[in-house]
């Protein structure tokens, strides 16, 4: 079995996931394809995830891409959570992760007291009000009859494609959207001729494309599938494979045969890379098994209790330190450095931290680099998209 450095196997994914000067690309479809989808729990994740991999994306050219273009589409898919993904493979994802999130809705439903017929009910006058228009939650309520759990029926509907996420109400970073029907805002998918089998086995192949090679646990963590489905669909594929580890870790790592003729090809850069990553970056979150991305003294900081990365600042594909943004008179980036670092490096990041305050506040931004941080394993959940608030 082959071995690889940490630094060998970060930069090669790296170059995957479009953050290497080189790899860098302005075609947002193939971003999203290329990274696994773009993670839409948060709004701001989606337009800065796709900032970072581009050399020179507006918030337009995202908007244009997804809400007019409509080349992509936002749904729930992989470990139930909600991610914005090309329109070719949404019928594929789908119905390779759907079985999860069944059970929930069942027992979403049965937590507000509410029947299935009385959902279905209501899910069909929701459709109707729908039709042919593009609303918001305030607006289906102003017309349906009963209003008190049309919100937790609107989600489940998304859910289930009865209907999409359709534009932000008002700027990039407003968390409320739109709606439409998911036929007419994708009239052309086909849900036909694809089977579950297949589609799961898609997924495996399609998670190494993007972000192997990875270990078992991690392709468990991103598919949502258990491990004997796994160890399964790996094996239906195992001529495609190859097995190698990584330097100062006795565990296995998956990776495509094609891609490990690309991995002993790829020239590294001499000098040093600095990233910085939004919170629920693809590339962080696409692994459970982590110590090659974070060192153990500096997970806390990295992830809070459910294994939510924030936002950080990576050296060579490795978390050296954390930024949050701050919206107030003055438009503010604050920086947390996790350990020493040259002072080039240091540099390096306000460089970049520059760049992406433009994107955001569209002016230049004062940077506050903080001396301390709480770490968010002892946190309240959520304060993973607000890490250095306290500073």
């Amino acid at each position: 079995m082959e071995e690889f450095t940490e630094i060998q196997v970060n930069y090669f994914i790296l170059t995957k996931q479009h953050l290497t000067p080189e790899s860098r690309i302005n075609d947002i479809t193939q971003i999203a394809r290329n990274i696994g989808g773009l993670h839409a729990t948060s709004q701001t994740t989606t337009y800065l995830s796709t900032f970072f991999r581009s050399t020179n994306l507006s918030k337009k050219d995202f908007e244009d891409e997804i809400y007019e273009k409509k080349n992509l589409g936002k749904i729930r898919c992989m470990r139930k959570s909600v991610f914005i993904q090309p329109k070719e493979l949404i019928p594929i994802i789908y119905l390779a992760t759907k079985k999860q999130y069944a059970k929930r809705h069942e027992d979403y439903l049965k937590n507000l007291g509410v029947s299935l017929e009385e959902y279905d009910k209501s899910a069909a006058e929701i459709r109707k009000i729908l039709s042919g228009r593009i609303l918001s939650t305030t607006d289906i309520k102003k017309e349906v009859l009963s209003k008190e759990h049309t919100t937790h029926f609107i989600a489940l509907m998304c859910d289930q494609l009865d209907i999409i996420r359709n534009k932000p109400l008002k700027s990039w970073r407003d968390k409320r959207h739109s709606y439409s029907l998911f036929e007419e805002y994708f009239p052309d998918l086909s849900f036909e001729d694809i089977s579950e089998e297949e589609s799961m086995k898609f997924i495996v192949k399609h998670y190494l494309k993007c972000l192997g090679p990875a270990t078992e646990t991690d392709i468990v963590w991103w598919t949502g599938f258990n491990k004997t489905q796994t160890r399964k669909i790996l094996f239906e594929f195992e001529d495609e494979l190859e097995k190698i580890q990584i330097e100062g870790s006795e565990k296995e790592f998956y990776i495509l045969s094609e891609d490990l003729k690309k991995l002993k090809q790829l020239q590294q850069r001499d000098e040093n890379l600095v990233n910085l990553l939004s919170d629920l970056d693809p590339y962080l979150m696409g692994h459970k098994d982590r110590e090659r991305l974070v060192k153990e003294e500096h997970y806390n900081y990295m992830f809070d209790r459910s294994g939510n990365a924030t936002s950080c600042i990576l050296l060579n594909g490795k978390v050296v330190g954390i930024w949050d943004f701050v919206s107030s008179k003055e438009p503010k980036i604050k920086i947390f450095f996790l350990e020493e670092l040259e002072e080039s490096i240091k540099q390096k990041t306000k460089e970049e931290v520059k760049r992406v305050g433009l994107f955001i506040f569209d002016e230049e931004i004062t940077i506050k680099e903080c001396q301390s941080m709480d770490p968010l394993k002892s946190r309240t959940p959520g304060e993973m998209l607000t890490p250095l608030k306290h500073c």
